[in-house]
């Protein structure tokens, strides 16, 4: 049985409510509807890490900061920002005119800053990211290892001001503000319900505030009409949770969605039908998919060796014609194009068999002999993904010898487990936060990162990467990340196969959709007229 929770009473007392009011959201005529594609992971914008509920999250809460259409870091809540002469200090002035979600509003103060900001990095939160993202920040580890409770970079001058104070000067900071843990939460709401953000407390400031929350089936969000930005065009967003890719297509074809996205496998006929090939989108994204080789979980990835045989034997081209139709380019590094520090001379490891073979008997595993049993992990649920683990799994076998088995794994599930380290090779992406080279080399393969969690460790991958995060000119800052990535690369902990483009139906009266390399950003200018 699903649980129904309405949420149109508000909070008993406090400056918040748990849920919006007022025209939109069921079947009006001027509501967006497109699936999610998973029940969402967290409504906790502090603990949040996948794309799928992000997209949810980013139409209710928001930050400092925020990306353009131009992939460019612009003000959100913030009207303007000084940074020091040596890097270290930004001093926010924040918007007069933004208010929590109506009816009990309350104006936004630096302190609900300094309170959300500091309550991410808190062991009580137990965010698995928090400190990815804002570890810059003076005391953020003396505040996620629970040995302070207030966070001594970060200080709220007056009601409009923030200051935050960063370790040395890193020229991607800004960037990482535009990531959900530096968005704003309403104080009174989270303490209200023990200290947690979930459909009670979802309360932010952003183009649209939550309506209805239907656990496992479906999320309404309505416009808000005192939205500091002008009231948004839409009435609401319906996200029905349609898990299955045969449903959501299904529900597109009947008229029951507006956008969607397209399983790959599909593209052929969607392509020959008068009216669904007029209604493709495509859109580049800042992601690289890989074949994770996981040093902590399966003993042979510990050998240089057999990673580069595997590295060898995948034919990426061959992936890309079958499992995704020739919608993406093949990766032959890290970093992804529109990411600053992509090397497009970068020609990484070639499909070689013979060199694959000649690797793998060196390590000591000849004709695969002898070579454990290995199991690929990835996301259920979509087709493309686990035709490319078929084509992976195929080359391995055609070509080393190498047995291997396909485990799909729920999404929440896939989540915790990648992020316990416990999965030995997985297929699966990285999709950047911000549009920077520390935000894959230095943050995923970094021995110390905490995303590391397959076990790499180079010490001159480290130390460059170390070098180029506080270098102050741009092109010693790419040269430097260039030459790590080439390092990593020729180590293989990942085998990059291909950047991410998605692929989408749109229905023609969906207007106004604004998109950029991170994905769509907030639904403030669009329109639906059935």
């Amino acid at each position: 049985m699903s649980l129904l929770l309405l949420l149109m009473g508000g909070l008993a007392t406090g400056g918040c409510r748990s849920g919006g009011g007022g025209a939109g959201g069921g079947g009006g005529q001027n509501v967006l509807r497109y699936a999610l594609q998973t029940r969402p992971t967290s409504l906790d914008p502090a603990t949040v890490e996948d794309g799928d509920t992000i997209d949810l999250l980013l139409q209710v809460f928001e930050g400092l900061v925020q990306w353009n259409e131009q992939n460019q870091v612009v003000p959100n809540l913030a009207e303007k920002w000084e940074i020091s002469p040596d890097g270290r200090v930004y001093t926010f002035t924040l918007k007069d005119n933004v208010y929590f979600h109506p009816p009990h509003k309350r104006k936004v103060t630096a302190q609900d800053f300094e309170y959300s900001i500091t309550r991410a990095l808190l062991p009580a939160t137990r965010s698995g990211v928090a400190l990815s993202y804002l570890n810059d920040i003076v005391g953020a580890q003396e505040v996620a290892d629970g040995k302070a409770t207030t966070l001594a970079g970060l200080k709220a001058l007056d009601e409009r001001r923030l200051r935050i104070t960063i370790d040395k000067r890193k020229p991607y900071f800004l960037g990482k503000l535009t990531y959900p843990t530096a968005y704003v939460v309403c104080r009174e709401a989270v303490e209200q319900n023990q200290g947690r953000v979930d459909e009670k407390s979802m309360i932010g400031t952003g183009p649209f505030m939550l309506k209805e929350y239907r656990v496992g089936y479906n999320v309404s969000l309505v416009a808000n009409a005192e939205y500091h930005g002008g009231k948004p065009l839409l009435d609401g967003i319906e996200r029905p949770i349609l898990t299955d890719s045969n449903a959501r297509q299904t529900a597109y074809e009947s008229g029951q969605l507006d956008i969607t996205d397209v399983q790959l496998a599909d593209l052929d006929r969607i392509r020959q039908d008068s009216t669904l090939s007029k209604e493709i989108k495509q859109f580049t994204r800042a992601a690289t998919w890989y074949l994770s080789l996981n040093q902590k979980a399966f003993e042979p990835f510990r050998n240089r060796d057999v990673r580069r045989a595997f590295a060898h034997a995948i034919n990426k081209d061959a992936l890309i014609r079958t499992a995704l139709k020739d919608t993406v380019k093949k990766a032959n590094g890290v970093l992804p194009p529109g990411v600053f520090g992509y090397d497009p001379t970068l020609q990484g490891i070639p499909y070689d068999p013979e060199k694959a073979k000649e690797l793998l008997a060196k390590a000591g595993y000849p004709g695969g002999r002898n070579f454990p049993k290995l199991v690929i992990s990835f996301r259920q649920g979509y087709k493309q993904i686990e035709d490319g683990a078929i084509s992976i799994r195929n080359d391995l076998k055609q070509n080393l010898g190498i047995e291997a088995d396909l485990q799909p794994i729920e999404w929440t599930q896939f989540l915790k487990m990648r992020a316990d380290g416990v999965l030995p090779c997985s297929h699966l992406r990285w999709g950047a936060d911000y549009l920077d080279a520390q935000n894959f080399l230095s943050l995923l393969l970094h021995s110390k990162a905490q995303e590391n969690t397959i076990g790499y460790s180079n010490p001159e991958f480290d130390r460059l990467c170390d070098l180029a995060d506080v270098e102050v000119d741009p092109k010693r800052r790419e040269s430097l990340y260039r030459q790590a990535e080439r390092i990593v690369v020729e180590d293989a902990p990942w085998v990059c196969l291909y950047f991410q483009s998605n692929v989408e139906l749109h229905k023609p009266y969906v207007q106004g959709i604004r998109d950029g390399l991170l994905g769509h950003l907030p639904h403030t200018t669009v329109t639906v007229k059935r």
